[in-house]
């Protein structure tokens, strides 16, 4: 049970450092003209593609991590079931936050922080992103299980 746990708790963080940090970097790296519209903080078609990238690697990266570690479906299943509840909890606020005037509104330079808290994008990014997560981690738990056709726990449901 407690590796289960930890298999979890590792492939969630695992996650959660590969999105902030890779989206960190290339948000340094494109700069805010690359990211946000002109004078707005309406994320650009390239930074969608970017998120999507990034977020699919994270979420790969966390099924293989908690497969490897927890070696068990049970363990894959309750990391999807957190990426799924903590997915949902995000969309639910994303789309329900009221956004004040002057937030919609980029002027000089935006820190990164800020950055992450004033970006607005498309409704459906905020409905995909769990998605992504949770089939993300599905195949990345295929790839983890080290499964050949009859010798992967994940696959044949062995808690």
């Amino acid at each position: 049970m407690g590796r289960k746990v930890l298999a979890v708790i590792l492939g969630y963080v695992v996650l959660a450092v590969i999105v902030m940090g890779g989206l960190t970097l290339v948000y340094l790296a494109m700069g805010q003209d690359t990211v946000f519209e002109a004078g707005t903080y309406e994320v650009t078609g390239i930074w969608m593609v970017v998120w999507a990238v990034v977020s699919i690697v994270a979420a790969l990266a966390g099924g293989f991590v908690t497969a490897k570690i927890g070696k068990s479906k049970g363990a894959v299943i309750s990391l999807i079931v957190v990426i799924a509840v903590l997915g949902v909890a995000n969309t639910a606020y994303m789309m329900s936050r009221d956004t004040p005037a002057e937030d919609l509104i980029r002027v000089g330079d935006t820190p990164n922080m800020e950055a992450m808290t004033k970006a607005q994008a498309p409704t459906w990014m905020y409905i995909v992103e769990p998605l992504v997560g949770v089939f993300g981690a599905m195949f990345g738990a295929s790839l983890g299980c080290g499964c050949r056709k009859d010798g992967c726990s994940v696959e044949s449901g062995e808690e």
